[in-house]
């Protein structure tokens, strides 16, 4: 019972494969976190509102509903859900609106060092509230 309260879940939304898997592999080796992926945004709105994760690592650009709109869409059905936003492209006057307005953990150019953002989200899960 103890083993599924010390569960963490972590949702990657990006459509870039490599990196999805990059990460799925990376995540293999911590025991007590569920690793999710989605590499379209409506899959990953699906996923994160039945799996409810702890951080939702999501791309900008990605086809059809873009990272923006799910990350808007995300945080008012998940309030308590820290998201950390990867992107490859970089525009000062968005990633601003994204991290003063909107509100993010984090946000990462592409391409991401993965060390830094594992930190980041061990960081993100130790932190209560």
């Amino acid at each position: 019972m103890s083993e599924i309260q010390n569960r963490y879940k972590v949702l990657m939304v990006d459509d870039e494969e490599d990196i999805v898997h990059f990460f799925t592999k990376a995540f293999e080796n911590f025991n007590h976190i569920e690793f999710f992926s989605a590499i379209r945004a409506a899959q990953g709105i699906e996923i994160a509102k039945s799996e409810k994760p702890h951080v939702i690592l999501l791309d900008l650009r990605m086809p059809g509903i873009n990272g923006e709109e799910a990350l808007i869409e995300l945080k008012k059905t998940l309030p308590d859900t820290k998201f950390i936003v990867m992107t490859g492209w970089e525009d000062g006057a968005t990633r601003e609106r994204i991290e003063k307005q909107i509100g993010v953990a984090a946000y990462y150019t592409k391409p991401v060092n993965l060390e830094k953002v594992i930190t980041k989200i061990i960081n993100l899960l130790m932190v209560k509230g």
